[in-house]
């Protein structure tokens, strides 16, 4: 099965800054004592919203086009997002006796 390559309509490039990686946004983040999940998050609970039950398979779809495009950024930040909504799934589903 092939993954569909994702189109990309949005412009990211809005400052000076725009050539940054998200990783050195993230490493930046550590530095200053800030943690990135809170961000990240509000971003898997939109997708969420959004897509639903579809999210997990969505993510996983760009999560692969990351992966065959050597995309370490991409990786990193679909991954995180991933394992966040993973987590959110798995804990829905559990059932305390």
């Amino acid at each position: 099965m092939t993954q569909p390559n994702l189109e990309r309509s949005y412009n990211t490039n809005t400052s000076s800054h725009a050539n940054y990686s998200f990783m050195e946004l993230v490493q930046e983040m550590r530095v200053l004592g800030m943690d990135p999940k809170p961000i990240l998050s509000i971003a898997a609970n939109d997708i969420f919203n959004r897509l639903g039950s579809k999210s997990l398979g969505y993510i996983k779809s760009i999560l692969d086009q990351m992966v065959n495009e050597n995309n370490t950024n991409g990786m990193y930040l679909w991954r995180e997002i991933h394992d966040i909504l993973s987590d959110r799934f798995s804990a829905s589903h559990i059932t305390i006796h």
